[in-house]
């Protein structure tokens, strides 16, 4: 007889401890736990475990917390057998993550026996929710930091203060969030003018915290051993402040409306000084962040106050004038036994002696501090801005980053203090908005700044977190899931076309078709040949069944493309389509003529900086049957359309972001359109391939030709 092992479930452990042994037996949860030892941690522990359904109390297995020596700061051991469960550590931090790990395990109703030793591989476990664009409630505060404290993430970064708001209670200057935390509208065009009245009718926008509001998030967030970070922004992004308090703006002989505090004022000091005093007494964390990114220093150049500051300090620049502001609050929170740190703009005209810096444009700041002898915290946005999209920051990017670069010597290394992801809310007005795009990302994160390098692994991650999504689902976290994962999206073909769909995550259904009569499939299994007619356009999705969350969808289209067997009558290069204009979505441009030509999908040919749309016409020559894939990266909106199908969908207002959209097509010649419109701020285009044959880059120029 052949017997058969099966490899055991993965465990729901995320992040990943650095050691795990599968041991015999299991913990039934049958009669609940009993919690012994470990103070306050204890009782927490008991309290945590009541809520997540467990029966905590006399007769139940026993589950003992211990102070053990020797263990790193937030390290600990977790043993689980048949009888019970130890959680050992040398700190009340240590015994809150072995209770952490505890939890996550009892999520799976019989906990198998384990023994685990574990401690994080940063210090700086970190996520910033800011809440001067969109105002939180205390609630949602605290729900954000109680789920991020359940991975392990051990700084809450609260960004207070900005162009949007001032958020933060302030005894000495009242009318910061009398008027400075009230705007006339939610704001949903943030180049345009944000206004603050001086005084309120009842229909403002905002909110604020009262001190006491947040002492208790600041011990909220204490009994999950999360140190509240707060962002005091200066001395830009000041236009909140500003309108309430117009005094600390320049003298501006041009009579401009500043968007940063002036330097040049002793008072704008003091005011700074006296903001940071409330500051500290509110928050305990040894680190205040100032902000200090994306300073508009024209003004400065013109400010009379500003000039004189600046010949009697003997600076040369704007630049340097932004650092002595910077180094004179360096100085004043040292003074009061606290670490500034900024964004790595403050690197610019001179680091201050005490500064830490926080790298978000890239990692190269981060690289200059460190090799400066200065400590680190990573956040580039290339893999840790968690509002950007799924398309241009997947989850896989945000777990595949090291935030030790390779530049950076052993040594040096020691300066990067860990990693942070960042929730800006321009564009996220709901909480559950935020939950989306933090989740699953947050835990990415989680697993990228706790679990050693050599431990890491996509796949077992990603089998990790479907343990993981029941927990979600019974706090009723708005978390993303990846839309239907379908090989081909858009096919050109003279016949139906069969596609294989994926099954459903567990608690989710797939669905095929219009949502208001969809076909569902509640097996939760993979679907072979799903036949599509010509002429098919339908969404596919997946649905949460316990409150309908629907998951982004996938669209499958069938068409037969007016493919044409060559080239001939036609010219090489695409014809250029433009008009300058408001515009929200790429516009239908079949009325327009031709202003140009070109060879690439670019905007080399704009015809304005910004608020524009433009169009690339003609047709694409496939040289062989395959699959094709695209990838549209724009800021704005912009739409792929090949044998007047649509291939790729980027279109409504964004940043630089990326789609991409799969097509199978027979070799020939097809109608090609590219659209394009720019909203206003930065504009980009570009459009990648990658052919049958596994070659990626722009489309060859010889693939693209025109009627006329």
């Amino acid at each position: 007889m052949l017997l058969v092992l099966q490899d055991p479930a993965p465990l729901p452990l995320v992040p990943l401890p650095a050691v795990v042994r599968r041991e015999t037996g299991a913990l039934s949860l049958a009669r609940g736990l009993a919690i012994s030892g470990g103070g306050e941690e204890g009782k927490t522990l008991g309290e945590a475990l009541k809520a997540d359904g467990i029966r905590v109390g006399k007769g139940g297995a026993r589950v003992t917390l211990k102070t053990a020596p020797g263990l790193p700061p937030e390290g600990y051991r977790l043993r689980v057998g048949p009888d019970g469960a130890t959680l050992e550590a040398t700190t009340a931090a240590g015994l809150y993550y072995a209770g952490q790990t505890l939890r996550q395990l009892a999520a799976m109703k019989e906990i198998p026996a384990v023994a685990i030793e574990d401690a994080p591989r940063f210090r700086w476990r970190g996520m910033m929710l800011d809440v001067s664009r969109h105002f939180r409630t205390v609630a949602d505060v605290e729900r954000i930091v109680d789920l991020n404290a359940r991975m392990k993430l051990n700084t809450f970064h609260w960004h207070l203060t900005d162009d949007g708001g001032w958020r933060m209670e302030t005894k000495a200057y009242p009318a910061l969030t009398a008027r400075g935390a009230w705007r006339t509208t939610p704001q949903k065009d943030w180049g345009g003018p944000i206004l603050f009245p001086a005084s309120r009718t009842g229909g403002e926008y905002g909110g604020f915290y009262t001190q006491d509001e947040i002492k208790a998030v600041v011990a909220y967030a204490a009994r999950r051993h999360v140190t509240v970070v707060p962002e005091i922004e200066m001395p830009g992004h000041a236009i909140a402040a500003l309108q309430s308090l117009p005094w600390l703006g320049c003298d501006d002989p041009k009579g401009r409306a500043p968007t940063a505090v002036c330097p040049g004022k002793e008072t704008t000091f003091a005011f700074l000084q006296k903001a940071l005093d409330e500051t500290m007494a509110l928050f305990p964390s040894r680190f205040i962040h100032v902000g200090g990114d994306e300073v508009d220093k024209t003004i400065w150049q013109d400010c009379p106050r500003c000039q004189e500051r600046m010949k009697t300090e003997g600076l040369k620049n704007v630049e340097e004038l932004q650092s002595y502001l910077i180094r004179r609050m360096d100085a004043y929170l040292a003074s009061k036994g606290r670490r500034l740190v900024g964004w790595d703009e403050i690197l610019e005209g001179g680091l201050a002696p005490g500064a830490t810096v926080m790298s978000w444009r890239g990692v190269g700041g981060g690289i200059a501090a460190a090799k400066a002898g200065r400590d680190v915290v990573m956040s580039p946005t290339s893999h840790l801005y968690l509002d950007y999209s799924y398309d241009t920051i997947p989850t896989a990017t945000v777990y595949g980053y090291d935030p030790i670069p390779a530049e950076l010597s052993p040594v040096e290394a020691k300066r990067v203090l860990g990693a942070q992801g960042n929730v800006w809310t321009e564009w996220l007005p709901e909480e559950r908005d935020v939950e989306r795009m933090a989740y699953p990302r947050a835990a990415a994160l989680a697993e990228a700044v706790w679990t050693p390098l050599d431990r890491k692994s996509w796949p077992d991650f990603s089998a990790r977190l479907e343990g993981v999504r029941p927990t979600w689902d019974r706090l009723g976290v708005a978390y993303r899931i990846d839309a239907p994962a379908v090989g081909r999206t858009t096919s050109l073909s003279d016949e139906p076309v069969f596609f294989d769909l994926p099954a459903a995550p567990a608690g989710w259904e797939l669905r095929v078709g219009d949502p208001a009569k969809p076909v569902a499939f509640p097996d939760g299994k993979p679907l072979s040949n799903v036949g599509l007619p010509l002429g098919a356009d339908v969404p596919v999705y997946f649905v949460r069944r316990s409150d309908g969350a629907i998951s982004p969808e996938t669209r499958l289209r069938v068409g037969k493309g007016d493919r044409r067997p060559n080239v001939d009558g036609l010219m090489p290069g695409l014809n250029v389509l433009s008009a300058v204009g408001r515009f929200d979505v790429v516009p239908d441009m079949t009325s327009w003529g031709p202003v140009g030509t070109a060879t690439a999908i670019d905007l080399s040919k704009k015809p304005a900086d910004e608020r524009f749309a433009m169009g690339f016409r003609g047709f694409i020559r496939f040289p062989k049957d395959g699959e094709y894939a695209f990838t549209l990266r724009s800021d704005d909106g912009s739409l792929l359309r090949i044998g007047g199908l649509i291939v790729v969908d980027h279109d409504g207002a964004h940043a630089s972001t990326a789609k991409t959209g799969t097509l199978w097509a027979k070799a020939g010649v097809y109608p090609f359109e590219v659209g394009y419109f720019d909203a206003g701020g930065a504009s980009s285009l570009s459009l990648a391939m990658k052919t049958p044959d596994g070659a990626a880059g722009p489309v060859p120029t010889d693939w693209l030709w025109r009627s006329q």
